[in-house]
């Protein structure tokens, strides 16, 4: 990528004395996949993401799951960091819920699954488009994919086609014209049933993720 768009925290502005891995390995399964996506981070940042990463990660897999007790049905990863780690469980099971009809409802931390959330749009825009969002976004949504309807399902998974080149310079744009995969207004899977992503810039600069085949996000700046 040009060198003009690095050396500065993709997360706050700082500058960049780290790299951070996007997604996070939490959420990806062993071995991992090559060439991860890094984003250039401060120490600061990398180490703050830590905990809300592990509390979302083992959220995600007991929602999934429908329990917080670890069985095998779990992530390998997950279920060991659920039994190191009690008060994690202890956190999410408090946020469980019956609504009148009987169902399980689940309601999570929602501030720690949105800094997860905004932590890795921004670090696949900065990636993959040497852009850096660390103001708020206009759009944040996160949908659990069983939820959806089809027209929701059928309009987060299509990706809007600007016909317009990335941004000049950054990673997207040397991929395009070297032929390379990209997740330029295409879907990109770091890990199959595990994490996609896409990113664009028609009407303003915006992220799609899918993690576990489960959460849809969709996070944009205009």
């Amino acid at each position: 990528m040009d060198d003009r768009l690095k050396g500065v925290c993709t997360y706050c502005d700082a500058v960049a004395n780290s790299r951070d891995h996007v997604p996070s390995k939490i959420l990806l399964d062993e071995p991992y996949p090559d060439n991860l996506p890094v984003a250039e981070s401060c120490v600061k940042c990398n180490q703050g993401f830590s905990a809300s990463e592990e509390y979302f990660a083992c959220l995600l897999e007991c929602v999934i799951n429908g329990t917080t007790t670890p069985s095998n049905s779990f992530r390998e990863k997950i279920r060991a960091t659920l039994m190191a780690r009690p008060l994690i469980a202890r956190k999410i099971e408090c946020g469980k819920d019956l609504n009148l009809a009987g169902q399980l409802l689940w309601k999570p931390d929602f501030d720690r699954v949105k800094e997860v959330v905004l932590k890795l749009a921004r670090g696949h825009i900065a990636y993959e488009l040497g852009v850096r969002h660390t103001e708020e976004p206009d759009l944040l949504e996160i949908i659990p994919m069983p939820s959806m309807s089809e027209f929701q399902m059928e309009l987060f998974l299509s990706l809007n086609c600007s016909h317009l080149y990335p941004e000049i310079g950054s990673r997207a744009f040397v991929n395009l014209f070297a032929g390379k995969p990209m997740a330029y207004e295409q879907w990109y899977t770091v890990q199959e049933s595990r994490y996609k992503y896409s990113v664009g810039q028609s009407r303003g600069d915006w992220v799609k993720i899918v993690i576990s085949d489960y959460l849809a996000c969709h996070v944009a700046w205009e």
